[in-house]
């Protein structure tokens, strides 16, 4: 009996997903868009950024930015105060 093998069969479907953070689990089916792809004409989803998380990670980087500030202040108002001492002396 003849026979075929290697044939390939596609078929068109419709996915529907929804969309999470990773990080911190929220929603963000708001922000997420599908696409096709520039070049090779596939199926892609962009995501935005999710917002919870960029003001978290300011957060961070702001306490960040004001410890290491309060230490180079302490370390500054130490040095002046040793080279007043040793203006004094």
């Amino acid at each position: 009996m003849p026979s075929f093998s290697g044939i390939e069969v596609t078929a068109q479907v419709d996915v529907d997903f929804e969309v999470f953070c990773g990080t911190c689990g929220a929603g963000l089916c708001n922000v997420s868009d599908t696409r096709e792809s520039r070049n090779r004409r596939m199926p892609q989803v962009t995501v935005e950024a999710c917002e919870k998380c960029m003001e978290n990670a300011k957060d961070e980087g702001r306490e960040e930015a004001e410890a290491e500030y309060e230490q180079q202040l302490s370390e500054l108002r130490k040095e002046l105060a040793e080279a007043t001492a040793a203006c004094h002396a």
